[in-house]
């Protein structure tokens, strides 16, 4: 077979094989054509300022729940789920052994303060009668040193009951702040014990702020600053917060390096997010 042989001077793709005719007419595709070129999207992190990040929910604050005493899990308060105020009550463990605790001290308080009445009368009596010179130094700082002693005894007493009411309080574990519980890991009946495993009971996440984590490319990062605004939008909400943290240290891999920044905002009570969610941050630069 004999090869087709192009003519001299002939592109193979030349806009005068495409379009033969009228010389004005090639020339006028040919500038669009190179209009059409320059406007092509660019690959790679963008680095326009006016773009936006793509990121992603999380709680403002996370805290974990534990029991601060020993005790059986005796009723759950909340869901999953279920949005709480501060102070508001999660679990109540059963106070059985803090009340008889509490007793106890109680009645020795009461023992011991007769105890101190009786022995203050003995000093009394015993600095009377050493003033009359009927008894000798010693028997007043042995009536001292018994009044002391009881002292002693009925202020342990009194710690004693401060820390049973103390126990008695920490029994009714309550949201350290307000927000969502998430998660609950424990059951009624199920024992819990800090001193040993101290068991994360619930995990409640702090919904009065939220935080939206995005990456930045290295050459975007120096146009940032902590307390910069933003507009940060989840689905159809639209929110204005501020960039509270910039990370120093570069995470991820080849093209997808950048600096980790976050971005704070406050949710209107009507929106409802989640951690996770996809999240955008439209930065503003510092003129």
């Amino acid at each position: 077979m004999r090869a087709h042989r192009r003519p001299e001077g002939e592109h193979p793709m030349s806009i005068d094989r495409l379009i033969p005719g009228n010389p004005g007419r090639r020339l006028l595709l040919s500038a669009l054509a190179c209009c059409a070129l320059l406007v092509l999207p660019s690959t790679g992190l963008a680095t326009d300022d006016s773009d936006a990040l793509e990121g992603q929910l999380d709680w403002g604050q996370t805290y974990r729940i534990t029991a601060p005493v020993a005790g059986k899990i005796e009723t759950i308060e909340v869901r999953p789920g279920e949005h709480v105020d501060q102070d508001a009550a999660l679990f109540r463990l059963d106070t059985r052994r803090v009340e008889a605790d509490l007793r106890a001290a109680q009645a020795a308080i009461e023992r011991l303060q007769l105890e101190l009445d009786e022995a203050n009368r003995e000093v009394e009596k015993a600095e009377d009668l050493y003033d009359q010179t009927l008894i000798a130094l010693r028997e007043v700082e042995l009536a001292r040193i018994q009044q002391a002693t009881v002292a002693a005894r009925l202020a342990e007493a009194r710690a004693q009951r401060d820390r049973a009411r103390a126990d008695r309080d920490d029994a009714t574990v309550r949201a350290p702040a307000s927000g969502r519980v998430t998660r609950i890991d424990v059951s009624p009946g199920q024992f819990v014990n800090p001193a040993l495993a101290p068991a994360v009971l619930a995990v409640l996440g702090a919904g009065d702020t939220m935080r939206v984590r995005a990456l930045v490319a290295p050459e975007r990062i120096q146009s940032l600053s902590e307390g910069q605004e933003v507009t940060i939008t989840v689905g159809e909400h639209e929110f204005s917060g501020t960039i509270d943290r910039i990370g120093w240290e570069l995470v991820g891999k080849d093209e997808d390096q950048g600096y980790r920044i976050e971005a704070e905002f406050s949710p209107s009570d009507d929106a409802v997010l989640r951690p996770g969610q996809p999240a955008r941050i439209e930065l503003r630069t510092n003129s």
